[in-house]
């Protein structure tokens, strides 16, 4: 009977009763309220001057600043200005929104400002002139070119366009100011699940292992690589950065790994069998014709080229000519202790055909071209036989079945210098005196590139290189 009694026990025993404050309000500082209430509408202000209220003008809503333009995931500030006529008094709200191009999904209700919190509409006085700062961020997913702000006054509680107070005059629109259509700058927006924006790089990037030069700046940055699908965690981390210019697509991978594996060291060896970084491009997207590259922490290379897809052999003669230098935190002895590896990859847009040379890209890319990449670390343990004894992982999450993958690779998509996808409109070409000296500029520029370009492989070079890839690789 001793279940009987616990029941009985349970059914008299009072319930748990949540005695805390619950809730609170956001407190805002006395300071910022202060501050913004000020004597006279700011000068050089736009003025709309609306009023709100029917048949007694209660308040004029004076004007805003904003952003010069809004950017999808970014923050803005609009700053309202209010000039209280009458009180309004009690169960009013400022309420405002933003509302994209017509015949579109785009709609946001923005909260309640600081001001709005700290200093409500019904204590609103006679007189005031109130700047209201409002800061937000802009829906990631926002596709209009425009966002119109609405602004106004609605009944606490209230939804409807009949709750709202009476605006009256121009720049108005079912009793809300129109107080401005804002451009959006669609070009920096984050991009959707699986797409990577890539910015050019801002200045020459010399392929030493060690990328620290400042055109390694604004280059685009990995998240720790994702661990593939059916492999154990590999020890230690990796992380990758891409950019690039008129001559090369550049990679920079850094790992974290306490026991360096790498047993061979001549070109097309397969280095896939022991510790290395694999890099794989589609360039026209088409799920077939693509190019596998490698690196070892030997600095030993790899290359590959794919005509179909991995159900017909690739074609290990082709050679991408690219650069590469390693640096080793630690050494490839096996068995020792080590800290990690470093690898810097400039790979020509020559390579990005392979042996396709009808590959309808654009070699340098232009502005807003899409293409499809990954790249794969592949770790081994001492002493290990298979393939990813160590665990795989992968900019892009893969299967440990297939590093190729092409239909989990990641959308590039090319950017210029400030990150914009947008492509910018050719200038025609200059005629007479001024067409020879753009020649005789582009002459030159194209020497000190090749300089450049020889600068880099003889580092390259010095640090070793090669390259490599099987027929049984993944």
């Amino acid at each position: 009977m001793k279940w009987l009694h616990a029941l009985c026990l349970i059914a008299v025993t009072p319930g748990c009763v949540d005695k805390g404050p619950g809730p609170q309000p956001k407190k805002i500082d006395p300071k910022l309220i202060a501050a913004n209430l000020v004597a006279a509408v700011p000068p050089g202000l736009a003025h709309l001057d609306v009023a709100l209220g029917a048949p007694v003008v209660s308040v004029i809503y004076a004007g805003n600043t904003t952003p010069a333009a809004l950017v999808p995931g970014g923050p803005s500030r609009i700053t309202h200005v209010w000039k209280v006529q009458l009180p309004p008094g009690p169960g009013w709200r400022v309420f405002a929104q933003l509302r994209g191009d017509a015949g579109t999904a785009d709609f946001m209700n923005l909260d309640a400002t600081d001001m709005e919190l700290g200093h409500p509409v019904e204590s609103w006085k006679a007189g005031e002139v109130i700047l209201d700062p409002l800061d937000f961020t802009l829906r990631p997913d926002w596709k209009s070119k425009t966002a119109t702000l609405q602004v106004g006054l609605i009944r606490v509680g209230g939804h409807d366009l009949g709750d709202r107070m009476a605006a009256t005059g121009p720049n108005t629109l079912d009793n809300a100011v129109l107080a401005k259509t804002l451009p959006v700058d669609l070009s920096k927006a984050p991009p959707p699940p699986g797409t990577v924006y890539l910015p050019h790089a801002t200045g020459p990037i010399t392929i030493d292992g060690i990328a620290a030069e400042p055109g390694w700046g604004l280059a685009l940055q990995s998240p720790e690589f994702a661990t593939a699908d059916g492999s154990q965690d590999p020890v230690g981390s990796a992380r990758a950065k891409v950019s690039w210019d008129e001559d090369n697509l550049y990679v920079y991978v850094t790992i974290v790994d306490t026991d360096i594996v790498t047993r061979y060291t001549k070109h097309d060896e397969p280095l896939y069998k022991d510790d290395a970084i694999e890099i794989f491009i589609d360039a026209d997207r088409n799920g077939r014709g693509y190019i596998e590259l490698q690196v070892s922490p030997a600095n030993v290379t790899f290359d590959k080229w794919w005509a179909t897809t991995r159900a017909v052999e690739g074609d290990e003669s082709w050679d991408s000519a690219m650069k590469s230098a390693v640096k080793l935190r630690g050494t490839v002895t096996p068995g020792d202790s080590d800290q990690g590896w470093d690898a810097e990859i400039a790979i020509p847009w020559a390579a990005m055909k392979g042996r396709d040379d009808a590959m309808k890209i654009n070699t340098p890319p232009h502005v807003g071209d899409r293409w499809r990449m990954n790249i794969v670390r592949t770790n081994q343990r001492t002493g290990g036989t298979n393939q990813a004894e160590g665990g795989a992982s992968s900019w892009n999450r893969i299967s440990v079945a297939d590093f190729h993958a092409l239909d989990k690779m990641m959308t590039v998509v090319f950017a210029d210098r400030t990150g914009s996808i947008l492509p910018v409109p050719e200038v025609p070409a200059a005629t007479g005196s001024a067409s020879a000296s753009a020649s005789a500029s582009a002459s030159a520029s194209a020497s000190a590139s090749a300089s450049a370009s020889a600068s880099a492989s003889a580092s390259a070079s010095a640090s070793g290189s090669g390259s490599g890839s099987g027929s049984s690789s993944k």
